[in-house]
This record gives C-alpha cells, sequence and structure tokens, in this order.
C-alpha cells in the first residue's frame, strides 16, 4: 500500500496556511501547527489534519510538537510559513521571538523528523528597493530596513548557513492576496478610493509607489510544484513567489474606480511635504477617538518607490510562473465584485487578515498548567480530604483515596484539553456521558461537584502565583472556571431530573473502585479522545 506523503505547517492558522490545508487535505498527512484553534481561525477539520497548537517561539511547547511527529514516522516535508508582521513600523519583540528564535527552533528541530526538504518563507519585503530600472532578483541579498526586512534576514541567514545539515530553499513571497482581497494595505486603499471620504481622490506622491502581487491560487500551485520536485531542487536555493515588475497606486486607483463606478476617477497627487502635516493630524485624532488611521509616518519614506521583480529565474527553476487569470489587473474585479455583492462577508475577511498576531493567551495557561500538574491536583486533593467532618461528603472520603487521586488528575488533564482546544464544554461534555456510571461507582452529585470545585480553586490559587505572568481574571475566568462551571451545571441537571438513581452492571463494573485499573483507565481515556474529536 503507498504510504500518504506528510507535510508539517507551521503558521497553518494564517491565510496561506489555511488555504493549503483545504488544498492538501485529500492529498497529505498534515500536521498543522499555530497557537490559535481550528475553530478560531477557521481551518478545515478532516482526518488527515493533526491539528497541534504550539508557538514556535517556545522551545518546550514546539519541542514536544517535533516529538510527536517523530514519534509518528517523520516528515517528508517542512513548510515554515509562522511569523508575525504588522503595519506599525515599531519594534515590536515578536520580530525577534517569532520570527527568528522561531524560525531558529523548527530548523533545529526538523533535524528529528528526516524531510526531504525545508521551506523556509519569507518575503520580497526582506530587500531593499531597488535603483530605478533595477530589479529585485533571487540574487539580491535581503537587506531591507524595515524590522520587519530584518526578522526576515535573519531567518534567511539560519537556512543559507552552510552548517545547516537540512536540505533547505527560501522562498520569497510577493504580497498575496484573494478574490475577497485578504491584504490589509490594499484593503484600506480600496475602502478610502471607493468611498465618500475627502481623501478618496488623494494619491501619495505621483501614485507610482508599487509592490509586485500574488494571487493566492498562484501561492497554492507554487508550493504544490516545490513538492513535486523537491528531490532535484539545489539545497539552500532561494525562490520569488510573485509577479514580475510592480503594481503601483495609480495603476490600481485606475482599475478599481473604473471597475466600481463604470469609469475612471481623475486622482489627486499630494506631495509627501503635503501629506506629513495631514497624517500627524489625523493620528491625533485617531489618539483621541480610538480609531487610528491605517497609514504610518513611516510609509512615506516608501512613497514613489518600486518594489521591482524580476523571478525569471524562479520560473525556470521550477518550470511554472502565475496564472495570467490571477494577475492583479484581471482579478481586481472580482475583489470589487465581492465588495459589492457581499459586503459585510467582504469586512470580516479583511478585518480577520488585519489583526495582529499577538501570543494566545490560552496556549501560555495551557503550559503553564502542564508543568504543575502534581502539585495543583495534590493541593486539590488535599482540600477534598480535609473535609472530614463534612458529613455532605462521606462517600468521597469512604473512597480509596487512589481511586480519588486518579479521578482529579484525569479530570485535570480534561481540563487542560479543553484549554488547549478552546472548547469550553469539554468538561460538560464528558459529564453528559459519564456521570450516570460515576453515580453507579458511589459518587453522588456532591462528591463530583466537590471536586470540581477544588480542582477551579487550586488552579485560580496557583495561577495567583504567577507574579511574571499576570493574567486577566476575565481570562482564567473563561479558560478554568467557566468549563468547570458548565460540568457543574451538568451534574445538577443529572441530579435534579433524578437520574442520579440510576444502576447500571456494566457501569458498575467499569467504574467502581473494585474494577482494574487498567479497564477504567482504557474507559476514561476512550471517552476523553471521543470529546476531543467532537470539538
Amino acid at each position: 500500500m503507498k504510504r500518504t506523503p506528510t507535510i508539517v505547517l507551521t503558521g497553518a492558522s494564517g491565510l496561506i496556511g489555511r488555504t493549503l490545508l483545504d488544498e492538501w487535505k485529500d492529498e497529505y498527512r498534515i500536521f498543522a501547527v499555530a497557537r490559535r484553534t481550528q475553530h478560531e481561525c477557521g481551518a478545515p477539520f478532516h482526518p488527515n489534519i493533526a491539528w497541534m497548537r504550539a508557538d514556535v517561539s517556545d522551545q518546550d511547547s514546539i519541542g514536544e510538537v517535533f516529538r510527536e511527529i517523530a514519534t509518528a514516522g517523520g516528515a517528508d516535508m517542512v513548510f515554515h510559513l509562522a511569523a508575525f508582521y504588522d503595519f506599525s513600523g515599531e519594534r515590536h519583540p515578536e520580530y525577534h521571538t517569532t520570527n527568528v528564535v522561531g524560525t531558529r527552533n523548527v530548523l533545529h528541530l526538523s533535524q528529528e523528523v528526516h524531510p526531504r526538504l525545508f521551506v523556509f518563507a519569507s518575503s520580497v519585503a526582506a530587500c531593499r528597493y531597488p535603483a530605478a530600472n533595477e530589479f529585485i532578483r533571487e540574487s539580491t541579498p535581503p537587506d531591507g530596513e524595515h524590522i520587519y526586512s530584518w526578522s526576515k534576514r535573519e531567518g534567511e541567514r539560519l537556512i543559507m548557513d552552510p552548517r545547516n545539515p537540512v536540505r533547505s530553499c527560501v522562498v520569497r513571497l510577493g504580497a498575496v492576496y484573494t478574490d475577497w482581497c485578504e491584504y490589509p494595505p490594499l484593503y484600506t486603499l480600496l475602502l478610502t478610493w471607493l468611498s465618500g471620504s475627502w481623501k478618496a481622490r488623494i494619491l501619495a506622491g505621483r501614485g507610482e509607489s508599487a509592490i509586485p502581487y500574488i494571487h493566492i491560487r498562484d501561492v497554492v500551485s507554487f508550493f504544490q510544484r516545490i513538492i513535486e520536485i523537491a528531490d532535484t531542487l539545489p539545497d539552500k536555493v532561494i525562490l520569488q513567489a510573485c509577479t514580475n515588475g510592480a503594481t503601483s497606486h495609480r495603476t490600481l486607483f485606475r482599475m478599481a474606480t473604473r471597475h466600481y463606478y463604470g469609469g475612471e476617477k481623475r486622482p489627486v497627487f499630494m506631495p509627501v511635504f503635503a501629506i506629513a502635516p495631514g497624517l500627524c493630524a489625523l493620528r491625533l485624532l485617531g489618539r483621541i477617538t480610538g480609531n487610528m488611521p491605517f497609514e504610518q509616518l513611516w510609509m512615506l519614506r516608501h512613497v514613489d518607490k518600486k518594489l521591482n521583480v524580476d523571478a525569471s529565474r524562479t520560473y525556470d527553476l521550477l518550470d511554472w510562473s502565475p496564472n495570467a487569470r490571477h494577475a492583479i489587473d484581471r482579478r481586481i474585479r472580482f475583489l470589487l465584485e465581492h465588495l459589492k455583492a457581499e459586503p459585510e462577508m467582504w469586512r470580516l475577511k479583511n478585518e480577520r487578515a488585519s489583526r495582529k498576531g499577538h501570543f494566545r493567551v490560552e496556549l501560555r495557561i495551557y503550559q503553564m498548567l502542564s508543568m504543575v500538574e502534581e502539585r495543583v491536583s495534590a493541593a486539590a486533593i488535599d482540600v477534598l480530604f480535609a473535609r472530614k467532618d463534612d458529613d455532605r461528603f462521606a462517600s468521597l472520603h469512604s473512597k480509596d483515596k487512589n481511586e480519588v487521586i486518579w479521578f482529579v488528575r484525569m479530570l485535570y488533564r480534561l481540563l487542560l484539553t479543553s484549554i488547549h482546544s478552546g472548547n469550553t464544554l469539554l468538561v460538560r461534555d464528558y459529564f453528559e456521558i459519564s456521570s450516570a456510571g460515576r453515580f453507579a461507582a458511589g459518587y453522588s452529585p456532591d462528591d463530583l461537584i466537590a471536586v470540581l470545585q477544588a480542582l477551579n480553586d487550586a488552579v485560580l490559587l496557583e495561577a495567583k502565583e504567577w507574579k511574571d505572568h499576570r493574567l486577566p481574571r476575565t481570562i482564567l475566568h473563561h479558560c478554568v472556571t467557566m468549563p468547570i462551571e458548565f460540568a457543574i451545571d451538568e451534574i445538577e441537571f443529572h441530579r435534579d431530573s433524578g437520574k442520579t438513581a440510576e444502576r447500571s452492571p456494566s457501569h458498575v463494573a467499569e467504574t467502581s473502585p473494585a474494577a482494574d485499573d487498567d479497564a477504567r483507565r482504557l474507559l476514561e481515556e476512550t471517552i476523553w479522545n471521543c470529546l476531543v474529536m467532537r470539538k
């Protein structure tokens, strides 16, 4: 039987990652690595997709993922797409932690899974704007001035280092867009140009600011071609995934107004020295109103500059080129038709694309609670068995303490899975299935509620000690207390509906203290796995 090829895809929650998952899910086994959940980012669910939440900059987090991948047989390809970018121009620490440290971690750990090829997603923006009539080529050094350019330069340096033992290539992407736009600068331009705003006809400088674009469908075919010829690609080769040349704001304005209004509007060109004071005023007003403009002062340095690209060497090497039908001058009518026909969906998709990819707090909570399982579980158990004089818990105290310890730890791990998957109903779902068995094993509703409350209190008490990681009470309430409260509500429903009296011989045999421990563990793990699959 032919083995299904295996791919590791970091940054799976981003636009390119989600699209590749949807395209490849029937053909490949994919380990999709991201900080968000599938539900949160809208990624597809499929039997061939193993979703693994991890932060590439956290060595323990991403190391655990790659150990699991290695245990599962390794991978044929690693596509490292995970990266941080925002348009503020500020030197955000994530440029270093995610883009540099994260790349170093993933590249190093990839040695454990023995890929045929490691693909690093860089950007043509890693390079400085070329002089007039010059082009960025595959041989052009990544010497851009922006902090993002620096972070990609460092990533490329790691890949191209002769000491890197993993067969690798660098892919410099152009500006990736879809038929819904989903590229924040272009989205902002179109919204402005097609509005009734006083800014609708203003173009900075001569309107010659220009960058190369690439449609998401061409990105998919580009990466597919890399898979097909991975074994013949030169090691440490640099490839450029974009159209040749660059498309200017003036050209985009002309096309957008023609397709939207049925006739081209005449732009008003404004020199930089006149724009700067107005932008400062807009930003001051934004601080007062809380509605900051997208435009940043650092962008003025690039007015009328062209990021011209010559990717002909890549085209020849891959025997690939962008589809002419996907060129932005032909696709912009589709973007605008979606804007007209489904404006709300247009807005939602583009707002999602504009969100900053900051660290997911839930993932940090999961990582920290994973490290203190023994201590927190022990604290909850100590509280439960300290209530010797409380008659409500007589049945709990009469049980084998090892049985209760096992039950508390199982619930703790289920709570961790709830946090990791982002499914606040997971613990409740467990009790929906298993409450009857717990009652049959001699647990009263008060016993179960007491166990859950003790677990909640122990986790919150532990979180108070995280002095270097202060978390808002609302986040802890959502991640910890809400799943437990939903579970308590389910237990109370069973109690109030009289279901506590049910006694099933099979349940007694499977969950009573006298049952074989391995059998009980197998039963609980089976239920747990079923619930996780339902997330």
